[in-house]
């Protein structure tokens, strides 16, 4: 299956969080990596850099390691598009998306993805397979 990786997924994985959680993400992320395609966009790896200083003290060369080392070896990075931009305008107004997260669903549609990793449930608003951690 051909997967987007929402920012939250690489943000836990990047951060200092319960043992627990680490160990449950990094099974679904190489669970992940063998059974299907996995890409994300350039955004969400911005938000990543972000989020993991401003959230959780990770600091910039840290998360730029852990994108190097961890993401790029594993997830295809895909552009964002004008034509990405226009089908995010029609996400934003039908599915009342935050905009990051429509543009995150026009590059998912405007690439032929089936799916999303995102604890997210905002996209459950969408006819789009989410996929998390169980239970």
């Amino acid at each position: 299956m051909k997967l987007f990786i929402d920012t939250n997924f690489f943000v836990y994985l990047n951060s200092n969080i319960d043992d627990d959680l680490v160990k449950r993400l990094d099974a679904l992320y190489a669970d992940l990596v063998g059974e299907n395609e996995l890409y994300t966009n350039v955004l969400a790896l911005d938000e990543l850099i972000h989020v993991s200083r401003r959230k959780y003290g990770v600091s910039h060369s840290e998360t730029m390691s852990f994108i190097k080392d961890i993401i790029l070896p594993a997830v295809g990075v895909l552009p964002v598009t004008f034509n990405d931009y226009l089908a995010t305008r029609e996400i934003i107004l039908k599915y009342n998306l935050r905009p990051s997260d429509a543009l995150h669903i026009a590059v998912i549609q405007n690439n032929g993805l089936q799916a999303i990793v995102s604890e997210d449930e905002d996209f459950d608003r969408l006819s789009l397979k989410r996929l998390w951690l169980e239970g």
